[in-house]
């Protein structure tokens, strides 16, 4: 089973790399991208409800980028979901930078799963397809 994926970055390297280590493991697809928060928000949330059937989408999110950076998408994205919802995602953030505050930050957010260091590597993706299984969607 295929897991619907969004890279959110303003760094197109960056998305290269991360789309390279997702599609070198074979359970990701398809995998969408937006070069920042605003974009990906008013993507994410224009889809057709039977986009997201099926598995949580994986969200890779960059921290810092222009116009609304991870956090504030984080927020926003958590305003518009709701607290009843059956969560539709699972949220990894990544940044250049490992700032003790910034991973503080992600995970006192209520909806960050994991943090890493860019660039994302296969140890970060396993860790991504760890938490799948352990909740029982693969």
């Amino acid at each position: 089973m295929m897991i619907p994926t969004y890279i959110v970055d303003d760094v197109d390297s960056d998305r290269y790399i991360a789309r390279r280590r997702l599609a070198k493991s074979g359970h990701f697809g398809p995998v969408d991208e937006a070069a920042d928060g605003a974009e990906f928000l008013r993507r994410y949330f224009s889809e057709s409800p039977h986009a997201t059937a099926g598995l949580p989408r994986l969200i890779l999110l960059d921290i810092n980028m222009p116009e609304l950076d991870g956090f504030e998408t984080i927020a926003e994205l958590k305003r518009r979901c709701g607290h009843g919802e059956t969560p539709r995602q699972i949220v990894a953030m990544f940044s250049s930078s490992d700032n003790e505050r910034d991973l503080e930050r992600s995970q006192s957010s209520g909806m960050v799963e994991h943090f890493f260091t860019k660039p994302i590597d296969d140890s970060a993706i396993a860790e991504i397809l760890e938490t799948y299984r352990e909740r029982g969607f693969l």
